[in-house]
């Protein structure tokens, strides 16, 4: 049996240990992770390195290496409030607010890289966000991301920021400035699939719809039946046969989709249904449009990042049909459900 020293012993080392995780780094990773060393779906420590692929934590003489891509947030020991404050404001939709904080945060946080880092990335993918809705801010967004890519080369942060830095390119139609930006993002860990599939959404809006959907059946044949990737891919297949004005092709891919993943995934039937109101207003059949995005209205409303796009295109369609009652309705619910939606934006304008 233990000695009442050695158990002593025991219960101030466990206390030590309370403590200095008290005063730690938390790197909080995504939900469903399966990362065998956290406790709490979190782990705990000092960040000690920071890469693409990797983010190094030290507790005592542990040392444990987390997957970027398991990772949700990182709350850094001493940071700056703001930089808290930066990250509520913009899961509340403020995004103002949210680069004002972020900026804050990344000034008062001078001599912690990686605390500069998170804030400064914090406010290039709102300013990435906006501008996806607002065409002025394309020019402000894209010269804080390339930025951003420039002061942190080899940080976390890097194949986000890439990937979000195609998006807008893409979205402006910068076609070159996207294909470039690719080429890099294909180069990091981790970065190769995302590239993929943006690059294929570059040859669709590039005017070669056709290599979009074969480069995406390729990739297609590589993922899992069902998973998240293939789901993926033929949401972005889909889109592409809209491009190539293969409406039919398109529809019967995306009723495949919905059919297969359960009533009650909200996050693929939501997208799934506002890809088949896309496809349906494109081939000029604006009724049936309007009954997808009334589906994302109705029935998965929880879903905040879709949900406003389905109000503003059904917006759209009562406009279009002479309704103006109903139109005007829904341009109402969009403002004070979703006021700092970029879609509310896009209806004000």
């Amino acid at each position: 049996m233990p000695s009442i020293h050695t158990r002593l012993a025991a219960v101030a080392l466990a206390g030590l240990l309370v403590a200095a995780q008290a005063r730690a780094d938390v790197v909080q990773l995504i939900p469903g992770s399966t990362f065998k060393q956290a406790q709490g779906g979190a782990v705990r420590g000092t960040v000690t390195a920071e890469t693409p692929a990797e983010v190094t934590v030290s507790l005592g003489a542990t040392t444990i290496v987390v997957p970027t891509d398991q990772i949700e947030s990182i709350e850094y020991q001493g940071q700056p409030a703001a930089m808290q404050l930066g990250r509520t404001n913009a899961d509340a939709g403020r995004v103002e607010e949210a680069v004002a904080q972020y900026q804050k945060a990344a000034t008062e946080a001078a001599g912690k890289p990686f605390v500069v880092e998170a804030a400064r990335f914090g406010e290039a993918s709102l300013l990435a966000g906006e501008a996806l809705a607002e065409p002025g801010r394309v020019k402000d967004a894209v010269s804080r991301l390339t930025a951003f890519l420039q002061a942190h080369p080899r940080g976390r942060h890097v194949v986000a920021a890439r990937e979000a830095l195609a998006r807008v390119q893409l979205n402006a139609q910068d076609f070159k400035g996207a294909e470039a930006n690719l080429a890099e993002l294909a180069k990091l860990p981790a970065g190769a699939d995302r590239a993929a599939v943006l690059k294929a959404r570059l040859l669709a809006k590039s005017g070669d719809p056709q290599a979009a959907v074969d480069e995406l059946d390729r990739l297609a044949a590589a993922a899992p039946e069902g998973s998240p990737r293939r789901v993926e891919l033929e949401l972005v297949k889909a889109e592409a046969l809209v491009a190539a004005s293969r409406y039919d092709e398109s529809e019967t891919l995306v009723r495949q989709v919905i059919a297969a993943a359960p009533a009650e995934d909200f996050a693929v039937q939501s997208r799934a249904y506002n890809a088949l109101g896309d496809c349906l207003a494109a081939a000029a059949k604006p009724k049936d449009a309007l009954m997808a995005y009334l589906h994302v209205d109705l029935l998965y409303a929880k879903d905040k990042q879709e949900h406003p796009r389905a109000l503003r295109r059904i917006e759209e369609l009562f406009r279009k049909m002479g309704q103006l009652p109903r139109a005007d309705e829904y341009e109402r619910r969009l403002k004070q459900e979703y006021p700092n939606s970029p879609w509310a934006r896009r209806a004000q304008g």
